[in-house]
C-alpha cells in the first residue's frame, strides 16, 4: 500500500505527465483556419459550385430576389429535383461547406411532399434560401446524387 507521501508524489508525477502529453497534442494539432465570405457574390459562387457538384442542371433552377426592407434583398433558389434525389444528402453536404465559414444552414421538410427549405444564416440573418421541390417529370434524368 502507498502511504500519503508516496501517493502525493505519484499524483504529482501523473499530473506532470498529463500536462506534457496535452502540450504535445496541442502543439501537433493544426491551426484553426478562419474562412470568411466577404460578399454576396462569394456566397452565390459557393452555392453554385455546390449545386453543380450535385449535378443539378440550370433548367431546374430559378433564382428570385426577395426585398426584405429598403436596404436588404435576399435571393431565393427554387430547385426542382427528381424524386430519387436525396435532399437530405444535399443539405448535409451544404451544411459541411458552410460550417467552415461559421454559417448555419437549418432546413425544414414539408410533409407529405418531402420538399425541403434550407435557410442560410450568418450572425442571425437569413442571407439565402433554397427550396428543393420534387418534380416526378425529372425522374427520367440521370441524377447520380442519391
Amino acid at each position: 500500500m502507498l502511504d500519503k507521501k508516496n501517493g502525493k508524489k505519484l499524483v504529482t508525477v501523473l499530473l506532470v505527465l498529463s500536462c506534457i502529453v496535452s502540450g504535445i497534442i496541442l502543439a501537433a494539432s493544426p491551426d484553426y483556419k478562419n474562412y470568411q465570405i466577404e460578399n454576396a457574390h462569394e456566397l452565390d459562387s459557393l452555392l453554385n459550385v455546390h449545386i453543380q457538384d450535385a449535378q443539378i442542371k440550370a433548367e431546374q433552377i430559378r433564382v428570385t430576389s426577395i426585398r426584405i426592407d429598403t436596404i436588404f434583398t435576399r435571393k431565393e433558389y427554387r430547385i426542382e429535383v427528381p424524386s430519387r434525389f436525396s435532399k437530405t444528402l444535399f443539405h448535409v453536404d451544404l451544411h459541411k461547406d458552410l460550417f467552415k465559414y461559421d454559417m448555419q444552414a437549418p432546413a425544414k421538410v414539408h410533409f407529405p411532399s418531402h420538399d425541403m427549405d434550407i435557410y442560410i444564416y450568418d450572425q442571425g440573418t437569413v442571407l439565402r434560401s433554397i427550396r428543393l421541390t420534387t418534380n416526378p417529370e425529372l425522374d427520367s434524368l440521370a441524377t447520380p446524387k442519391e
